[in-house]
């Protein structure tokens, strides 16, 4: 017993001094999924419009500013959702000053890293192809519904499971989008 109680201490004293324990306790509502959800996006646009910078060819930067504007009309319509919910059930997000990743959704959504150039084997030159673009871009976009899938273990509620599964049905939707614009290639 001595032995699982260090373990569980030396847990609760993670680096940066953030509570593991109470993180994993850590349960989401519909209001705090979507916020989240928009914070994703967000990296995500950012990232695509940094991206298009690195091309010359108009028609690759074009294919980076589709998807950064795909990405901003995703966070919008997260933010409708938010915005429809608290007017309909009085219900926002949790600011717990116990609970850092509770009260900060830029948190969660770091840690999905499709809107980043570090998660990439190789960093991106602005000489890739539209292949190559448009493979990273699913690569990504696998990566989101990925993190959804993990985000379903911390939502609250039923309505907040339903709001996961929204979020990844969604974004199945541009994974196919992707897939057929690959196949017109």
């Amino acid at each position: 017993m001595k032995a699982v109680m260090s373990v569980y201490e030396g847990v609760r004293e993670a680096k940066d001094g953030l509570d593991w324990i109470r993180i994993m306790d850590t349960k989401f509502n519909v209001f705090e999924i979507l916020e989240i959800a928009e914070k994703v996006e967000q990296r995500g646009a950012k990232f695509y419009l940094g991206a298009a910078q690195l091309f010359a060819q108009e028609d690759l930067k074009n294919c980076y500013y589709g998807l950064a504007e795909r990405k901003v009309k995703l966070k919008n319509m997260w933010t409708n959702m938010r915005q429809d919910f608290s007017n309909r059930t009085g219900e926002f997000g949790t600011y717990d000053p116990e609970n850092y990743v509770l009260s900060n959704p830029e948190v969660m959504a770091s840690l999905t890293w499709a809107g980043s150039r570090l998660g990439r084997s190789r960093a991106l030159t602005g000489k890739e192809n539209k292949e190559e673009v448009l493979r990273d871009a699913l690569q990504r976009e696998n990566a989101v519904i990925t993190f959804y899938q993990g985000l379903r273990d911390f939502a609250r509620d039923p309505a907040s499971l339903e709001t996961v599964d929204v979020l990844i049905k969604r974004e199945n939707q541009n994974v196919l989008e992707l897939m057929r614009q690959l196949d017109d290639i």
